[in-house]
């Protein structure tokens, strides 16, 4: 059964395949390439790719793909496509999702036009426990009980969340 990293390992090098195809036809009609495009997974998908999230929480499967997306229009437009045909979609309110302060960011795939990284784990878990609790309480719990995310607990209180709402 293909994963959730294999999927979007999947999308992503066909994206990079179709803009490797987009460079090539601009270069023979004299324009200049597209620039490389930067990815930055958050949310579900995140914790989804990550090898030590996937592997200690229960998570649930998704369709939205939550990222932070530097590229040109037209490369968006390609994604776009790509993740539809996969079965993903884009969520365009991505950009208003929180990042926890000291939030890090990890590359997960390093190809020719495009660089995916993704966010750490405990930061999406923070950010999930103080903006969304409620729809988040099993996943929180368990990453609590799991004891895997060692600053997770106080990350949570310093930025505004109650653990009386994962009690």
């Amino acid at each position: 059964m293909e994963t959730a990293r294999d999927q979007i390992q999947d999308v992503f090098t066909e994206l990079d395949s179709r803009i490797s195809v987009m460079n090539r036809q601009r270069k023979s009609e004299g324009f200049l390439p597209v620039s490389r495009a930067r990815v930055r997974l958050l949310g579900q998908m995140s914790l989804l790719v990550s090898e030590k999230a996937s592997a200690l929480l229960s998570l649930a499967q998704t369709g939205d793909m939550d990222a932070l997306l530097v590229m040109d229009h037209v490369v968006k437009d390609a994604l776009r496509a790509v993740l539809q045909e996969k079965g993903f979609l884009y969520d365009d309110d991505s950009h208003l999702i929180w990042l926890p302060p000291n939030s890090t960011f990890s590359p997960l795939l390093d190809l020719e036009n495009v660089l995916v990284e993704t966010i750490d784990p405990e930061s999406a878990l923070v950010s999930k426990a103080v903006k969304a609790p409620q729809k988040n309480l099993q996943l929180i719990r368990q990453a609590i009980i799991s004891g895997e995310f060692p600053g997770l607990v106080d990350r949570i209180l310093e930025n505004g969340g109650s653990l009386e709402d994962f009690a």
